[in-house]
């Protein structure tokens, strides 16, 4: 019990450490991806602010001159252009004749610079209007345009570029388009870095707290871990220590049967010191099934011990009016503890029989799949009333004004306790209207 309530701890507090270390992480890189896309929109501007005042004069006349922005005075001088391409002479990766640098990695050259491409209507290069860093072949920004067409979308992202698209109409009413890319290279490296360091620091401090945790979870339950075995040694002790007076009890009340005869007092004497019994080897049962003792597993029969188990109930069931119908597949072996089973069996069908409907039936099933399945089904007409998630608790009891019939709402309890020690899960259900279904699955 305590070394599973301290692997809870341990889970929701990692998921909780985990969470809030996720979104830090989304909201840092978010906020970092958001700036960077934001810079990215302004240099665009100013890119195809500066080639669009200078290249859009279709009334003949020579180009307005600009005063250069800041960033602009810091350029190198504007390297003649091809006069059939429009584009610039060719330079290597790296330092170039103008004094612009790419930064190279091992497999990503990281450029910054950028273009204006001004379209036909047919869609064809016209002019081409480059950044002194730029070094584009035409044949690429071809590749580029057609991309970006085939998008049909005003602006966005194609491979490493930021794009924009205008599309206007000349004096003579021919139609134009204007691409403006800049490359981005420079800032999605810088982008995928940040998310990379941080995603690395992130997993080491996820590691590091973990490990915090798990050293400090011993410390944290331990208070209650203290509680709780006080508790069940009280338990244990009380059980023991009360099995004397009980045996004294037994043993002088039939030795005054003896001397005095048969009398209806001796005989309420003896069935209160076997209810008295029963309910200290329930507790006792329960506080060992808690110590978390590993029970000795060996291969069995489950189908004959299910079948003889609930086969005994027969004549119980007959007095009573009700029907039991089995349903057992038989050679299901399982390697497991059959006592505890066929005790689990037993409460199931002491369960039914207890609170089956007058005249009802009582259904035992056990078949084989991907899991075994034991399901004892009986008829019940209360079901509306019947607290499926309570009755699994100790000393609960169905009935409210708790008559006493020998059950001490024990049983259910110690029926579960069994079958988790052995991996499965005992659940209450209702199949259909007036019916309760007790579920075993290993």
């Amino acid at each position: 019990m305590i070394k599973k309530l301290q692997r809870k701890f341990i889970s929701i507090t990692a998921a909780a450490l985990f969470t809030v270390i996720l979104l830090v992480l989304a909201a840092v890189n978010g906020a970092f991806f958001i700036q960077s896309n934001r810079q990215l929109d302004q240099r665009l501007d100013r890119i195809m602010g500066k080639h669009l005042g200078t290249g859009l004069r279709a009334d003949g006349l020579p180009p307005v001159p600009q005063a250069p922005t800041d960033l602009e005075t810091d350029l190198p001088p504007q390297t003649p252009a091809n006069p059939e391409t429009g584009l610039p002479p060719q330079t290597p990766a790296g330092p170039n004749p103008n004094g612009a640098t790419g930064i190279r990695t091992d497999r990503l050259l990281i450029r910054d610079d950028g273009c204006v491409i001004f379209l036909d209507e047919n869609g064809s290069i016209q002019e081409i209007l480059q950044d002194p860093a730029g070094s584009y072949s035409s044949e690429e920004l071809s590749a580029v345009v057609t991309a970006l067409l085939e998008k049909k979308r005003p602006q966005g992202w194609c491979r490493y570029f930021k794009f924009r698209i205008y599309s206007f109409t000349e004096p003579d009413r021919t139609g134009k388009t204007v691409v403006g890319l800049i490359n981005a290279s420079s800032d999605l490296y810088a982008v995928f870095t940040m998310l990379l360091i941080s995603g690395i620091i992130g997993i080491l401090s996820f590691l590091l707290v973990l490990l915090i945790i798990l050293l400090a979870s011993g410390r944290a339950v331990k208070p209650l871990a203290e509680s709780y075995t006080k508790q069940k040694q009280f338990v244990t002790d009380a059980g023991h220590e009360l099995k004397t007076p009980l045996t004294v009890i037994s043993a002088n009340n039939e030795l005054a049967r003896m001397t005095c005869g048969d009398n209806e007092w001796f005989d309420t004497i003896d069935r209160q010191v076997n209810k008295m019994n029963s309910l200290v080897r329930s507790l006792i049962t329960l506080a060992k099934m808690d110590e978390e003792q590993k029970p000795v597993f060996a291969p069995f029969d489950l189908g004959d011990a299910v079948y003889d188990t609930a086969a005994s109930f027969r004549g119980l069931c007959a007095s009573q009016g009700k029907r039991l119908v089995l349903e057992i597949t038989e050679k299901i072996q399982y390697n497991g503890d059959e006592s505890r089973l066929r005790q689990v069996v037993s409460i199931l069908m002491d369960n039914a029989v207890k609170y089956c409907d007058p005249g009802g039936k009582i259904t035992v099933k056990l078949t084989r799949g991907r899991q075994i399945r034991l399901q004892v089904i009986n008829d019940f007409s209360d079901t509306d009333h019947f607290q499926f998630d309570k009755v699994f608790e100790r000393f609960y009891r169905s009935d409210k004004a708790r008559a006493s019939d020998g059950s001490y709402g024990l049983g259910l309890s110690i029926a579960r306790a069994s079958v988790e020690l052995h991996g499965g899960r005992l659940r209450a259900k209702a199949p259909e209207r007036g019916q309760i279904m007790f579920e075993m699955i290993l």
